[in-house]
């Protein structure tokens, strides 16, 4: 009988504890990045976009082209904003992901607010002056790590 294969200080998977974090942990995780990951079906395929984003009022705002691909697919009635950060030196990570509707900003007042917020540029060429809300109808997350 062979032993399986294992990394110092790992048993694979038996210490490992997954925790379910509380919806305010969450909203303090999303308020401690500017990067996300943000996915929508369109033309039948689920699309992944990584953007730049900022939180107020329990929503998730990003600028995005007029002319691309998520502001042609939205507004949206189910998307979803997911955000993570992995330790593999400690085999520990967490993760955050909400779900909701999806809409462009049009509201003159907000669209001033938006733009006096400092945000990270976004990651992709050319002009991003679209901003699109994300509403947060569900909110959920989990951290996991070696007991």
């Amino acid at each position: 009988m062979s032993l399986p294969n294992i990394e110092p200080s790992r048993i694979d998977g038996t210490r490992h504890v997954t925790e379910e974090l509380s919806e305010e942990r969450c909203w303090e995780l999303l308020c401690s990045q500017d990067t996300g990951r943000f996915g929508f079906n369109y033309k039948n395929r689920v699309m992944i976009l990584p953007v730049s984003y900022l939180v107020h009022n329990r929503a998730i705002y990003f600028r995005t082209s007029a002319a691309g691909t998520i502001s042609d697919a939205v507004p949206r009635l189910s998307s979803s904003f997911e955000i993570d950060e992995a330790r593999p030196d400690r085999n520990e990570g967490w993760s955050v992901l909400v779900s909701g509707p999806s809409s462009h900003v049009e509201e003159p007042e907000l669209l001033t607010f938006l733009w006096g917020q400092i945000m990270e540029e976004p990651w992709a060429g050319g002009a991003r002056t679209d901003f699109i809300r994300m509403h947060a109808a569900i909110v959920t997350g989990r951290h996991v790590y070696l007991a």
